[in-house]
């Protein structure tokens, strides 16, 4: 009786004692995650010295090397590294080959009888964004908003004229504002793209109906610092195109933004021809054409280059079964005297990383599962660096959840902070919800959180390529605000207390899927 009374109180103790161990690590590793160490990394990446992170540039090469010193740091071993003794910084970058493509000459020429009239790139176009060479001759198809369904006919190999927008965008009783009112102007736009691309345009020319010429930025270089124009689109990063070295040229036709000036040479009558388009009705009809032709024609030089993601990992005791945690940490870069420092988006989510990457080092627990931080390259430029990851991956069925971190530091206000945090994830893992209302619970750690489940979420960020292989994804995200790829989104405007909350929040969840069974 006494020997079993023993062996009882034996079980009880190391039953206590493993529990008591076991919260012990968890306190000292959610302890280690503090708003001062994270603004110390988000200020030193969104630095003036980093000049805005772009691919390829010094700056982003400058963060690479910091991000890896500071896994090395942690203990981290490299990815894909045989030892566990020695490891260099470079061992933790992992390289990726992309190429630029820049427009160097883009030429329009309208050939109407004996008469050739020359438009000006930048007063009567804007070139587009492509990565290869061409010169295209013919007459020019009108094809409204470019949504028609019933016009594919006819338009292999044909210079589309469409304008921007849809039948019925003043009109919230009009079948075209039901239609495309809820999606953004990208979303219509890739609509658009699709068509065209499926339909064999080979060029397409863009007007804005209300507006007779369209947004450039011209002479920034010439004018005074305070009076050089800004928008969204003033980095020159979107000047060019970049794609991953090997792989196809785009699909989709190049868009040219044109001028009311060229669409009235092409069509003098487009303003009523506008008006009398719709893409609702069942007729078939063919579409006009000009009667003169245009030539259009653009020099593009390739350069390639290299950049890298940064990759550590903790072994788990089942290498067969993977975490990946992930954030991007180049930006646009410096342009017209701007630097685009890029704190929120994304110096924010590459210091959660790190953070989450010490929480774990410092529990000095072995997982169950392997954990894989990365730091993305060329997020900015299509998703290259995760993308490349992921396709040069052995076998991504061993990769069991992905967690993605862009922009979790701000409030819609920064001088008024809130708790207010999206979690978007994939809509049939409904687990990733239940621990996150969970653990946001138990630890008082009290967020506002927005539920958003996805059926397929494969856009936003650098979660759309695991997503694509059908692992399930979450994400924080703490919303868009006016210093989105702008050049004024600074370290000073982090929510520090919102952003510590969320890296909490996202090592007990990390926590519970790495030592426990998936779900």
């Amino acid at each position: 009786m006494k020997t079993l009374s023993f062996i009882t109180f034996l079980f009880l103790f190391s039953t206590q004692y493993a529990y008591s161990q076991n919260t012990y690590e968890k306190n000292k590793a959610i302890e280690s995650i503090s708003a001062n160490e994270l603004m110390t990394d988000i200020e030193f990446l969104s630095s003036d010295l980093l000049e805005g992170r772009e691919a390829g540039k010094r700056g982003a090469r400058i963060a690479a090397l910091y991000i890896a010193s500071r896994f090395k740091q942690l203990g981290l071993k490299p990815f894909n590294s045989t030892s566990d003794l020695n490891n260099t910084t470079d061992q933790y970058i992992q390289k990726v080959p992309l190429v630029w493509s820049n427009v160097e000459e883009a030429c329009m020429v309208l050939k109407k009888g004996q008469q050739d009239i020359r438009f000006a790139p930048e007063t009567d176009f804007n070139p587009p964004v492509t990565d290869y060479s061409f010169n295209i001759n013919g007459k020019v198809v009108f094809a409204g908003y470019g949504l028609g369904v019933k016009t594919k006919e006819g338009l292999k190999n044909k210079i589309l004229l469409r304008a921007k927008g849809y039948t019925g965008m003043r009109d919230t009783l009009s079948k075209g504002y039901q239609q495309y009112n809820s999606l953004s102007e990208r979303e219509l736009t890739n609509i658009k793209n699709s068509f065209a691309g499926e339909a064999g345009v080979s060029v397409i020319l863009e007007f804005d109906p209300e507006n007779p010429t369209f947004p450039v930025l011209t002479g920034n270089e010439k004018k005074d610092y305070a009076e050089k124009e800004l928008s969204k689109r003033s980095s020159g990063i979107y000047k060019r195109s970049v794609r991953r070295s090997g792989t196809e040229l785009s699909v989709n036709p190049p868009v040219f933004k044109v001028s009311h000036r060229i669409v009235n040479a092409l069509f003098p009558n487009w303003e009523e021809m506008l008006s009398e388009y719709n893409p609702i009705d069942k007729r078939k009809r063919s579409l006009p054409t000009s009667i003169s032709g245009i030539e259009v024609s653009v020099e593009v030089k390739e350069t390639p280059f290299t950049c890298g993601n940064v990759i550590g990992e903790i072994e788990g005791k089942n290498k067969d079964e993977i975490i990946v945690i992930g954030a991007h940490y180049d930006h646009l870069g410096m342009y017209d005297g701007y630097i685009y420092n890029g704190a929120d988006d994304n110096a924010s989510g590459v210091a959660g990383v790190i953070a989450l990457a010490k929480a774990f080092t410092k529990s000095g627990a072995i997982p169950e599962k392997t954990l894989i931080f990365a730091a993305w390259t060329a997020e900015e430029r299509g998703l290259h660096g995760s993308t490349h990851f992921v396709n040069t991956f052995n076998d991504t069925e061993k990769i069991k959840y992905y967690h993605n971190y862009d922009m979790i530091g701000r409030s819609s206000n920064p001088e008024e902070p809130d708790s207010a945090v999206s979690f978007l994830y994939t809509k049939s893992w409904e687990h990733a919800k239940k621990i996150t209302m969970e653990n946001n619970k138990g630890a008082n750690i009290n967020l506002n959180i927005r539920w958003g489940a996805m059926e397929d979420p494969t856009g936003g960020s650098d979660n759309a390529p695991f997503a694509k292989k059908e692992i399930p994804i979450m994400w924080f995200h703490t919303g868009g605000h006016p210093d989105y790829h702008g050049p004024y989104d600074h370290s000073g405007k982090i929510d520090q207390a919102k952003i510590e909350k969320i890296i909490k929040l996202s090592f007990l969840n990390i926590r519970d899927l790495a030592f426990g069974k998936n779900q």
